[in-house]
């Protein structure tokens, strides 16, 4: 890849080209659809370097319909590393685990870790995953993911049982961050290839609480399934987490297929929310 990547306002799913002086041309073409319900990979060449003060796009998840903002770059939400600390290479997402067994992700935007089961797969940092519309543009995608069950169907290449990321939502307040992420990625997965769209039921966000008691808010949607495909489940589960990380708010997303008999056991899915946490 080149030093330009390709990103996508994950609330209006119109592809950006993000260049490293901090401008938007006209976007790029749609890249070829993918298979429906199955992963949206889109590789990253990561920008290790920002200027202090560049103006950035950042999505704001704000009200029901939030556009991109652009926003002077605050040097305190990435500040430099102490002397002689090791900073992970853009190829490195793992952290030692908090949770005995399991693997620990850190998802190197945030800075934020997060454990999941040994059995799971560790995307590469440079690799988002999500939905796309009808028209094969992105919808809703996040980054600093896993996935659990890849190619959880022989017969659906792609498929799987669900995955776990983070949504950049910029200093957006964690309760509106936590229901409109999962809105948003909800109605994304309810859409239909006829332009239909599934039943979505959400609920309000509720405080919880993540690693080290630190206070959060989470919020759930569930899309009832009306076209089954090739891997189908009958409905899915978003889960969201938001919490305030420094300046910035962090939006941990999960989604999980649910009613299959290799769904994911709720208790496991909360030890995952509880071991969410901001890199020492």
């Amino acid at each position: 890849m080149s030093d330009q990547y390709h990103q996508v306002d994950p609330l209006t799913g119109k592809p950006l080209v993000y260049q490293s002086f901090g401008t938007y041309p006209p976007p790029l073409p749609p890249p070829p659809p993918p298979r429906k319900r199955t992963r949206l990979f889109v590789l990253l060449a990561i920008l290790l370097v920002v200027a202090v003060g560049a103006v950035v796009t950042v999505v704001v998840l704000l009200d029901n319909n939030p556009q991109p903002v652009a926003v002077a770059q605050d040097p305190t939400l990435a500040p430099p590393p102490p002397a002689g600390t090791h900073q992970p290479k853009p190829s490195d997402a793992r952290v030692p685990a908090i949770t005995p067994g399991w693997q620990g992700v850190l998802s190197i935007k945030e800075q934020v870790a997060y454990d999941v089961p040994k059995d799971w797969k560790v995307e590469s940092p440079g690799t988002q995953v999500g939905f796309n519309d009808n028209d094969s543009h992105p919808v809703a995608i996040m980054h600093g993911a896993t996935t659990y069950k890849p190619e959880a169907c022989p017969d659906s290449r792609g498929s799987y049982r669900g995955h776990t990321g983070f949504v950049s939502v910029g200093s957006t307040d964690p309760q509106r961050a936590a229901l409109n992420g999962v809105r948003l990625f909800a109605d994304a997965a309810a859409l239909n290839p006829d332009d239909t769209r599934a039943p979505v039921a959400i609920t309000d966000p509720k405080p919880t609480t993540i690693a080290n008691g630190t206070p959060a808010v989470t919020a759930t949607a569930r899309v009832t399934i009306t076209h089954p495909t090739v891997c189908p489940s009958p409905t899915i589960l978003f889960t969201s987490v938001a919490f305030k990380n420094g300046n910035s708010t962090a939006l941990f997303m999960m989604y999980l297929d649910e009613g299959v008999p290799d769904a994911l056991a709720p208790d496991i899915a909360e030890q995952i929310i509880k071991s969410i946490r901001p890199r020492k």
